[in-house]
């Protein structure tokens, strides 16, 4: 399902993938931190760290933790740095694009590679790989799941949410941009449809592929997330945000994000999901 463009390695053993007895139990769960990266050579490395020193917290909650960084092709040393950190670290994988996907087919190769490797009660936590998420909110995104959660959105615009480092005319686009997605899609408990920080329960997902199969993700743009987000309403999710530090001043490079044809994309995605036209 990840098609000719994608190359990557089994990440657990044969065994890992055996469904378990009721006498077998697994002890414990998976988190598996999801990176899809583009050029991002100054920020994969402090963004991998910041996972890994969340691990023993997440152990304390019952996960251990796999991060899998997807590069998509880059054209800096993106890919060669997630290779150091494989070799230093054993929670680390490198999941490696032969050919330029974009957002959305790095999404797709985080959700297919999930689903492969995971098992129900595993969690995928997806976030940008430019380093302006911080994965110290994992905890509070966990404890939304266990309230009863499918898919938890760290938002911008919950009670105590911060942002930084964003241009203001950015922010009055994105403003505007989200009553529209507000009034167009209309997904309970949601105030935050594009950002790429979110938990998902393995069932959400399943549920989601079985859906739509091959037509979960279409949109290559970062409308892919928005996308998602009400493909996974429309299977029945439940939805939950918690509130955020979103780092812009943090992201070394400049921004691969066209503001107004991201905009534009993901204005008509709107109005198409609206429709049932994807």
């Amino acid at each position: 399902m990840f098609g000719s463009g994608t190359v990557f390695r089994p990440l657990f053993p044969a065994e890992r993938f055996v469904c378990l007895c009721e006498k077998e139990k697994k002890q414990m769960n998976t988190l598996f931190a999801c990176l899809p990266c583009y050029n991002e050579e100054e920020n994969i490395i402090p963004l991998t760290l910041g996972w890994l020193e969340q691990e023993e917290a997440l152990k304390k909650e019952g996960f251990s933790l796999q991060v899998v960084a997807i590069d998509d092709k880059s054209t800096d040393s993106t890919k060669e740095k997630i290779s150091q950190l494989e070799r230093e670290h054993p929670q680390v994988h490198l999941v490696a694009h032969e050919k330029n996907m974009n957002l959305g087919g790095g999404v797709n190769t985080a959700v297919t590679y999930f689903l492969q490797h995971g098992v129900p009660g595993d969690l995928c936590v997806l976030m940008d790989g430019d380093n302006t998420h911080d994965p110290k909110y994992v905890h509070s995104m966990i404890q939304a799941v266990r309230r009863g959660a499918d898919v938890v959105i760290a938002s911008r615009y919950q009670g105590g949410a911060e942002v930084h480092g964003v241009p203001r005319h950015r922010l009055l686009l994105s403003d505007g941009a989200k009553l529209y997605y507000s009034l167009m899609l209309r997904v309970p408990k949601v105030k935050d449809y594009t950002c790429g920080y979110r938990a998902y329960t393995y069932q959400s997902l399943q549920r989601a592929r079985k859906k739509y199969g091959d037509q979960l993700i279409t949109q290559r743009s970062f409308a892919c997330m928005m996308e998602l987000l009400y493909k996974l309403y429309r299977s029945g999710c439940r939805f939950d945000e918690v509130p955020f530090s979103l780092r812009y001043d943090n992201k070394g490079g400049e921004s691969k994000m066209r503001v107004l044809r991201t905009m534009k994309d993901s204005l008509k995605t709107a109005w198409q999901l609206r429709r049932g036209k994807i």
